[in-house]
């Protein structure tokens, strides 16, 4: 039975910390967090799914969970881990550890590898697989979108923190096919078609859709007047 408050343990913090690279400012910031809190509770699935905070802290589960902020893959002889790190939220962040493959989970078991999207840097191919990542320069070295289709994935890189943040494809796709006018069904109700009709979106829209998408529903702080001179 799981007694909270309680420290990480040390298996728990090496994967967390492999999706938390401490060369990256935005990351190292969270080890630093992470390294101060406590496992306060389980998260609303169970399981090892936690909650951290201060000690003396109580989980809310009526509060809706916040945005994922990093993932990795471990890699053991016989399973593989998913990690999630949830953005923080009143001084809590939301972790869980999945079996994405096995049975067991590898406890006190040293992992084989890991690779994670926190890794990537512009230039670079896709992590994992080094399948093609698409780049749209949104500001000169401040703001890069990544788009990845063999991994249905898109994520915006920015300079300062050195953090790739995930974007929800469904949320800019329907900004993008609304400013090109896609009505086509099989296109419109199928958020997927845009990484597999990539080539019919130019770098302008998919820009100026990320750009009409983050001003509504919040992703990633920009100065819209920059747009403005």
């Amino acid at each position: 039975m799981n007694e909270f408050p309680r420290k990480l343990f040390d298996y728990e913090k090496e994967w967390l910390f492999t999706a938390l690279p401490k060369n990256k400012l935005g990351y190292k910031l969270y080890r630093d967090k992470i390294e101060s809190l406590f496992v306060i509770g389980n998260g609303r699935f169970g399981g090892k799914n936690f909650v951290l905070g201060p000690a003396n802290s109580k989980v809310d589960l009526d509060v809706p969970t916040s945005a994922v902020f990093a993932v990795s893959y471990v890699f053991f002889d016989s399973c593989e881990v998913y990690v999630v790190i949830h953005e923080e939220q009143y001084e809590q962040i939301e972790i869980d550890f999945r079996l994405n493959k096995g049975d067991d989970f590898p406890i006190g078991m040293r992992p084989k590898k890991y690779w994670s999207y926190s890794d990537w840097n512009p230039g670079q191919k896709a992590p994992f697989d080094n399948s093609y990542v698409r780049e749209v320069h949104l500001i000169k070295n401040k703001l890069i979108l990544a788009i990845a289709p063999a991994h249905k994935r898109i994520w915006i890189y920015e300079f300062s923190s050195k953090v790739n943040y995930f974007v929800p494809v469904t949320n800019l796709f329907n900004e993008i096919r609304i400013l090109k006018g896609i009505k086509d069904p099989q296109l419109a109700l199928n958020p997927n078609s845009f990484f597999t009709n990539l080539d019919l979106f130019s770098d302008s829209e998919i820009g100026q859709g990320f750009l009409l998408y983050n001003k509504y529903l919040k992703r990633i702080d920009i100065d819209y007047n920059i747009f403005l001179k």
